[in-house]
């Protein structure tokens, strides 16, 4: 048919072949997707330092634990508990001062334990406790703590009960100077319980107890300085005391091992004396010309000891002294 004037010619491209998809194709690409699905939902891992376990939803059933590193694997319905089995730790602390002097938070992840002590005086509680889980025991854990919350509802109230308990067997003024031995009984006392307790089956075991610091009220501390610099003078005073009996003790027996000494001195001056006279007598000398010589002899030793000065008579057969005291002498 013969075009118009006034008709606009229209053209159509022409489109490129377009193979069809067949059924088989569809259905292995189907199939390779729900592969990596599944292989996506039933490979898992496990880090360093913690064990995992399955839990099947359908039968209830909790596995053995995986402990890692380790890639594991599990039913893509299955879900994965993990529970860090290395050391942790708690830190139990507060400090009212800190924020004040820019040191950031004032507690740590939980504040300080409030306690009494025996004769009722309240006292806090710094301290950090240290453990770990054996890993045989985290199916029962997770069976008893699903949301593993166990450190919140087990180990923390039965530190703080323990903490307490413990102090309470001490009055005040025991506390500053027994504060290791609260901490190896609170690690002894905690210990046992955990080790007891059936819903983590025995399997937290505590590594270290160790009490930081236990703050007494200011107004006590004050008074035990106060008792301690009073006893300090009460001490210093005993000793002033005992130094100056002893000193005089030692002045005392030092004068009598003087005169005890000064008097064997003369019983060997004496002895000697007498030992001469005899010698002289046997030599054949008259006893009554010896003895005035001798009593000379010990007049001159008396006056050069003292600061004399004599005349000497000799009108008979033995000399005469006559000692004058010289004035102003020593």
């Amino acid at each position: 048919m013969p075009r118009r004037d006034d008709e606009i010619p229209v053209y159509t491209p022409e489109l490129p072949y377009q193979p069809k998809v067949s059924g088989r194709v569809i259905l292995f690409a189907g199939i390779v997707i729900l592969i990596i699905i599944v292989l996506f939902l039933s490979v898992f891992t496990v880090e360093l330092g913690y064990a995992a376990v399955t839990v099947d939803p359908f039968t209830g059933k909790i596995s053995e634990p995986f402990i890692g590193p380790r890639v594991a694997f599990k039913l893509p319905w299955q879900s994965v508990k993990r529970i860090y089995i290395a050391t942790d730790a708690v830190h139990m602390w507060t400090d009212v001062t800190a924020v004040q002097h820019g040191y950031g938070s004032a507690i740590g992840d939980y504040p300080a334990i409030e306690s009494l002590t025996k004769d009722g005086l309240q006292a806090w509680i710094d301290l950090t406790v240290r453990w770990h889980i054996i890993p045989s025991a985290v199916p029962k854990i997770v069976e008893s703590y699903p949301a593993l919350d166990y450190e919140e509802k087990l180990i923390i109230p039965e530190i703080r009960k323990i903490a307490r308990d413990v102090l309470s067997k001490y009055e005040a003024a025991e506390v500053p100077v027994a504060r290791d031995k609260i901490s190896g009984e609170i690690f002894d006392e905690l210990q046992n319980i955990l080790s007891q307790d059936e819903t983590t089956a025995g399997g937290i075991v505590i590594d270290e107890v160790y009490v930081r610091n236990i703050k007494l009220p200011e107004e006590f501390l004050k008074a035990i300085q106060e008792k301690l610099t009073s006893q300090q003078r009460m001490i210093a005073a005993y000793y002033d005391r005992n130094r100056t009996i002893i000193l005089a003790n030692a002045s005392a027996t030092a004068k009598v091992l003087e005169a005890r000494g000064e008097a064997q001195s003369r019983i060997i001056i004496a002895n000697g004396t007498a030992e001469s006279i005899r010698i002289l007598v046997n030599s054949g000398a008259r006893p009554e010309d010896i003895a005035p010589l001798v009593i000379y002899l010990e007049g001159l030793k008396d006056i050069a000891k003292a600061n004399t000065t004599m005349i000497v008579s000799t009108g008979g057969s033995t000399p005469i002294m006559y000692p004058i005291q010289v004035k102003g002498g020593g």
